[in-house]
């Protein structure tokens, strides 16, 4: 799963590394904004990443010589509900891009994403910043590995130096990100003029900074990623696999691929759109909220129950909210900024407490829409059961739309389809459309659509269900 930029940048991770130790003193608090945060809170003794194995074959992260396990974030730049992340018993936020500094703009680029990890660090959280790498196509070609004649080759290792030149020394950069499903779009081949290039990249960043260790991610548990991220990257410290139901047997799968080195488990959370059954007409059946926190909690307690030590960590995914086979598959939050049960499930995970105010629940959805073939302009009944935790009042939204019809774009943000107006009226001798129970107009035009319910409380909650259904005459 992968939270994408713009196509430009498209063009952009497992195995035993050669170094698994990165144990270099780096000197913190260099520039201005850094240095007043550093010297505020008493960071400014050299700072120490290191993974190291222990005399058991377990791995740890060390940071100044603690053991930390990373319970993470996953997002973008612009993370949404920062001071919330700690609360939940975060430690980490793992983004996956950084702008480019050596633009016209210059190193003046890089002043929001410092004043970004100053906010992070103030809130006692670090950051594993992703250097978003280019994939194979027409923005850059990585069978010519020769710079001077391949200009998009350069331009992106001077980008990869120029980036770790500005955040190295930041208290809380904690690991490198470099590159999020580089591998894209070479399914089941080994494209080794690639990973030669990621492991030459991974060379720079620990010319640059010796102190931090570099993670290269890739996509699934499949056992040809993994090799080759083994043989043609030794310099890379630690894998990072992007796992919804594989995180579910990460273990296994990663003996399979015959990786005994440090893993991080760079996304997970609910079942992929992708792993679902589908309706007839291919719609993807939305797991609901409650069954998706469930895969949270699940997720992580596999993996990080790896018998052999190997996984450090993990980061659920998506802080935040975004488009993609639905607006509410992914997202953490409601697109109007309600947490969602997914963060309950975390925060439970992580502090062995609940919030205090945990997200609505949803008994159950009855219409004889869901996965139903009904005919243009049809009234048809909805009701919904939901509670508070605290038997307080709820508020109920709903809409139809259209389904969006992609299925499979690696992560790439994806527009959202339209809202059918007219299609939500109130029930059977009532007047207002924003209880549990509605009438629902079927849209005029045929097609495949979803009825959607987005249920809020007065804490800052939500939670949301949906159903396909298809119109035809």
């Amino acid at each position: 799963m992968l939270f994408r930029l713009p196509r430009h940048m498209l063009s952009s991770v497992f195995g035993f590394p050669r170094s698994v130790i990165t144990a270099v003193f780096v000197t913190v608090a260099l520039g201005s904004a850094s240095e007043a945060f550093c010297n505020e809170n008493k960071e400014t003794n050299p700072v120490r990443v290191e993974v190291r194995q222990a005399s058991d074959g377990h791995w740890q992260l060390l940071r100044n010589g603690a053991p930390m396990t990373i319970k993470a974030v996953a997002s973008g730049r612009h993370t949404p509900h920062l001071e919330l992340i700690a609360t939940t018993g975060a430690n980490t936020i793992r983004t996956y891009s950084i702008p480019d500094p050596t633009t016209t703009k210059g190193p003046d680029i890089l002043k929001p994403t410092i004043d970004y990890f100053d906010r992070a660090r103030a809130q006692n959280l670090f950051v594993i910043p992703g250097i978003w790498l280019n994939r194979q196509d027409k923005w850059i070609d990585y069978n010519n590995t020769d710079p001077a004649q391949n200009p998009a080759l350069a331009r992106q290792r001077e980008r990869v130096r120029s980036i770790v030149r500005a955040l190295k020394n930041h208290p809380a950069l904690l690991i490198w990100g470099l590159g999020n499903e580089t591998e894209h779009p070479f399914a089941k081949t080994v494209h080794a003029p690639l990973w030669r290039e990621i492991n030459h990249l991974a060379r720079i960043i620990k010319e640059e900074d010796p102190g931090h260790p570099v993670m290269v991610t890739i996509a699934g548990t499949s056992r040809w990623r993994i090799q080759a991220l083994k043989t043609h990257c030794p310099d890379v410290d630690i894998l990072g696999v992007n796992a919804y139901r594989a995180a579910l047997h990460l273990p296994a799968d990663l003996d399979r691929g015959g990786w005994s080195g440090p893993v991080f488990l760079g996304e997970y959370g609910p079942l992929g759109h992708w792993e679902v059954s589908k309706t007839p007409w291919d719609a993807p059946i939305e797991p609901t909220g409650e069954e998706k926190a469930d895969t949270y909690a699940r997720g992580w307690t596999a993996a990080l129950g790896d018998p052999k030590g190997r996984v450090l960590g993990a980061a659920a995914f998506l802080w935040g909210q975004k488009q993609e086979a639905t607006g509410t598959w992914y997202g953490m939050f409601l697109e109007t900024g309600e947490r969602t049960p997914a963060i309950d499930a975390v925060t439970r995970i992580w502090t062995g407490k609940s919030l205090p105010h945990p997200a609505p629940r949803i008994e159950k959805l009855t219409t004889p829409l869901k996965q139903a073939n009904v005919l243009p302009a049809t009234e048809v009944p909805v009701s919904l059961e939901a509670s508070a935790h605290d038997g307080s009042p709820l508020t109920c939204e709903w809409k139809v739309i259209q389904e969006s019809g992609e299925r499979w774009g690696q992560g790439n943000k994806q527009k959202a389809p339209p809202v059918i107006p007219g299609c939500i009226l109130p029930p059977a001798g009532g007047t207002a459309i924003d209880g549990p129970s509605v009438i629902v107009r079927t849209p005029q035009k045929p097609g495949a659509y979803r009825l959607f319910v987005f249920v809020r409380d007065s804490h800052g909650g939500g939670n949301t269900r949906n159903v396909p259904f298809l119109v035809t005459e």
